[in-house]
This record gives C-alpha cells, sequence and structure tokens, in this order.
C-alpha cells in the first residue's frame, strides 16, 4: 500500500438486538493502493474488546469484487446484530498482495 493513511470513520447505523444490517459495498477508485487485495477481515468487538462477530473474505461473509491494484472492490455481506445492547467497534481490515495489513475503516455500532 503505497499511502498510509487514516481509516475511514464509518459509524453503522444503529439497530435493535437481533436486527440484520444490510449487505455493504466498498470501492476504492482512487489508485490509493498499489498493490492488489487479497483478503479482507471484517471484526466487531464489545466494549470489553471481546469479539462478537468476524466475517473472512477466504472463509465467508466478505466478497472480494475485484482485487486489482487501484481498483478494489468488496462486499461485507449482511449481518445480524448482537443479542446485547451496547456500543460495538467496527473494523474492516485489508491485506494485499506485499503482504501489508492495513484498517481500511473503523468506527462503532450501537445496539439498542
Amino acid at each position: 500500500m503505497s499511502l498510509q493513511l487514516e481509516p475511514y470513520t464509518w459509524n453503522w447505523a444503529t439497530i435493535a438486538t437481533g436486527n440484520t444490517y444490510p449487505a455493504s459495498q466498498f470501492v476504492e477508485s482512487a489508485s490509493d493502493y498499489d498493490a492488489t487485495l487479497v483478503r479482507v477481515i471484517v471484526k466487531i468487538m464489545d466494549a470489553n474488546g471481546a469479539t462478537h462477530a468476524q466475517l473472512d473474505s477466504a472463509t465467508g461473509g466478505i466478497i472480494i469484487n475485484e482485487d486489482a491494484a487501484g481498483e478494489w472492490d468488496f462486499t461485507i455481506g449482511s449481518l445480524d446484530a448482537p443479542q446485547v445492547a451496547g456500543t460495538y467497534t467496527v473494523e474492516v481490515d485489508c491485506f494485499d498482495s506485499d503482504n501489508v495489513e492495513a484498517t481500511f475503516t473503523r468506527g462503532t455500532w450501537e445496539i439498542i
């Protein structure tokens, strides 16, 4: 990855426990990345840092639509909200063909 930028802040919409968050597509077209995309992981953690859920393009829940340098495009599948109300941290981490990991977005998800 050529640029070391701060991750985008993406706060997910507030939903009620047990509801489903819809699928979301990310398209990176500004040529910020000079290597191909090889993996995407989404982590959802509670206030104590415990993992509620993890989606991984290597195992399911995330589809890489385009992996070319400067044209990254991936879709995060729908996800059931936690059964416990609270504020969760969400991170979307990307891994490129140069073995570089970067947090693409970071934000919160309020469950009521």
